[in-house]
This record gives C-alpha cells, sequence and structure tokens, in this order.
C-alpha cells in the first residue's frame, strides 16, 4: 500500500476492518519497524505509529533473539528468507494464516490468503 501498487485497494479494505476491530490481524514489531524506516522522516514515523497504536483489531507481536534464531531455522528449512521466514514463524506459533500477496508462502505448510479473500472481494 505504502507505493500504491496495482492492488492497494484490497490491502487498504483489509486494513480498515483491522483497525474498526472487525478483525484481528497481527503484525511484526519488525515489520513496523521496516515500514518506519522507509517512511524515514521522523514526522510521518510518529503519523503513523500514532495512527496504528489506536488500531481496535492490532496486535503488535515483538520478538526475542531465541525466537529469531528458531525462525532463522524455520526459514531454512521451507526455503524462505529471513524476513519472510520471522513471519512464517510467527503465523504458525499463533495458529493464523499468512494475509499476502507474496507466492513465496505458497510453498510452506500454512494456508496463504490476499487480502481480498479475507475481506470479500
Amino acid at each position: 500500500m505504502l507505493y500504491k501498487r496495482q492492488k492497494w485497494v484490497e490491502p487498504y479494505r483489509f486494513l480498515e476492518r483491522v483497525k474498526s476491530g472487525n478483525i484481528r490481524g497481527y503484525v511484526l514489531q519488525f515489520a513496523v519497524h521496516g515500514i518506519s524506516a522507509i517512511l524515514a522522516r521522523p514526522d510521518l514515523v510518529e503519523a503513523f505509529l500514532s495512527e496504528i497504536a489506536t488500531w481496535r483489531g492490532l496486535e503488535i507481536v515483538k520478538s526475542n533473539m531465541e525466537e529469531e534464531i528458531e525462525a532463522a531455522r524455520a526459514a531454512a528449512k521451507v526455503g524462505l528468507d529471513f524476513d519472510d521466514g520471522l513471519h512464517y514463524y510467527y503465523a504458525k506459533k499463533l495458529g493464523v494464516p499468512i494475509v499476502s500477496f507474496d507466492k513465496d508462502f505458497d510453498k510452506t505448510d500454512l494456508k496463504r490468503l490476499e487480502p481480498g479473500e479475507v475481506v470479500g472481494g
């Protein structure tokens, strides 16, 4: 969504549902930091963090070093890079599907849904 790519409407609708609390969503603190790094400017980062802090359905998942080591091992086993492997590890740990357009997750044992499949369309 950051770059308003071709399929930005589906993720927008999905995130609006998470924001309102109609859908429960999880995001890794690792991903939040990544988005903050892309935004770069402190004023934009402050606005972003302040906004998602109010989202009713969002839980920010924090990791520790031991879990990141396990995630790296899991990533190697299923053929993912570390970033995707971290998401894979926590989705598996939480027992939730991955919501993503990234087809790399299709080679894993987890279910991958696209945002439109969750919000209907």
